[in-house]
């Protein structure tokens, strides 16, 4: 029988509850049982110390190997490296003694084989790309044009050359110095930049750090557009100028065939808007870079044109060919489908670049600049002012003189932007 509500319960009864409850809050935190060990809580009901010393006993004891419900991927970080522990791209990537085989690679085109039998952990040149399937290797290989690949290797020969014990990836501190030997060397700055640009595409092709997206590298590239930007010097070939130096190529050139092959193409470079490099060769190994004689044709009839296909030129980003239409002269002495027609005569080679030596050899710049040089001469002008892109200065201020607006002269130029209206030169009307 329950106590009435206004008896007080005996003192026994009120010291037992008081222990009971102070044993349960102090002494044994709440710890989850399994349901064969729960405890009875009623109030009418003793408690089982010794099923409860079982219970905590048993939960926290470390779990048998066998009865371990953690998640699959969170077991295998324990026992196998994670991406942490792996090897990094840098860790396979060449040092200076290697660093040479592997830029040639690279901008030859021929990247590391990825097929199954080759080892891909022996580091050396084995970078992240020895991964790629051949097909993706293939199209990676095709990104960079002949020329810019060229243009980069010629770059990075130049750091190595300038500091041969260098490796990947290039120190922020190495290439911001390089930036400063190339500002004393007198490359301009648009120069620096290309030879930068080749440093970054190596990186960025190996998924490492770009020390030329570092903050003090661009600044200082900013600082040699701030201190060497000049203006350019450069004067155009103009239509009576262009005359005169074919004429001074009967007294400064004795062998007829050369005087052939010049007058072809000095009067090609400015009648199509070619650049010197688009058709001479700055070394051997750009011989397919350049204008190709499969890739011209003569048109037949009453308008005698010469047909030029473009594959490879500076602003061609999608590799996407152009043709060039050169129409005939007739009554002038300068037509450079004529002079073209008959250095093709002489020569008769129907492969290889458009101009070749009697040799069969391709024609270098520099010894095309250097006839240019012994022509200006001749004509009492000044050789340092005017260069192999005179020719396609001399084009744009010819058309812009005749009235050919902005829109024609950047299709007929191959030109991108506006860069073109830096070229033209108009002088002042006699009055």
């Amino acid at each position: 029988m329950p106590p009435k509500r206004g008896q007080k319960p005996s003192t026994q009864t009120r010291s037992k509850k008081r222990k009971t409850n102070s044993g349960i809050s102090e002494s044994t935190p709440p710890v989850p049982m399994d349901a064969d060990l729960q405890i009875n809580t009623q109030p009418t009901s003793a408690i089982d110390y010794d099923k409860l010393a079982l219970a905590i006993l048993k939960h926290s004891a470390p779990a048998p190997a066998n009865e371990i419900t953690a998640s699959p991927a969170l077991i295998a970080c324990s026992n196998t490296p994670g991406p942490s522990s792996m090897s990094s791209p840098q860790d396979s990537l060449p040092t200076s003694t290697g660093l040479g085989d592997l830029l040639d690679k690279v901008f030859t085109g021929s990247l590391p084989d990825s097929s199954p039998s080759t080892s891909h952990t022996d580091g050396g040149s084995q970078g992240p790309i020895s991964s790629l399937t051949p097909i993706c290797q293939k199209l990676l290989s095709s990104a960079l044009s002949p020329s810019s690949s060229l243009a980069y290797r010629r770059s990075w020969s130049l750091l190595l050359t300038w500091k041969p014990q260098i490796s990947l990836p290039v120190s922020v501190i190495d290439i911001c110095n390089f930036i400063g030997h190339l500002f004393l060397q007198n490359y301009s700055p648009s120069t620096i930049l290309s030879h930068i640009s080749a440093v970054s595409f190596v990186h960025k092709l190996y998924n490492i750090l770009d020390p030329t997206q570092a903050f003090v590298t661009k600044k200082i590239l900013k600082g040699c557009q701030s201190l060497g930007s000049r203006k350019d010097a450069r004067l155009p070939i103009t239509g009576p100028i262009l005359q005169q130096i074919i004429a001074a190529l009967d007294h400064t050139v004795s062998q007829y065939s050369l005087r052939l092959l010049l007058r072809a193409l000095f009067l090609l470079a400015f009648h199509a808007f070619l650049r010197l490099g688009e058709i001479t060769v700055k070394s051997l190994k750009a011989k397919n870079c350049v204008l190709q004689r499969s890739d011209v044709t003569f048109s037949k009839g009453p308008s005698r044109a010469v047909q030029i296909i473009m594959r490879d030129y500076k602003t061609n980003k999608h590799h996407t060919p152009l043709i060039i239409s050169v129409q005939a002269c007739p009554d002038s002495t300068y037509c450079p489908v004529t002079a073209l027609f008959n250095y093709i005569q002489w020569y008769k080679h129907t492969t290889g670049p458009l101009f070749q030596t009697i040799d069969g050899l391709p024609v270098t710049y520099s010894m095309v600049t250097s006839q240019l040089k012994s022509a200006i001469q001749f004509i009492g002008l000044s050789p340092e002012q005017f260069k192999g892109h005179s020719f396609r200065i001399g084009a744009a201020t010819h058309a812009a003189s005749m009235g050919f607006s902005d829109q024609v002269i950047q299709k007929m130029g191959r030109w991108n932007s506006d860069a073109f209206k830096h070229y033209i030169r108009i002088q002042s009307f006699k009055l």
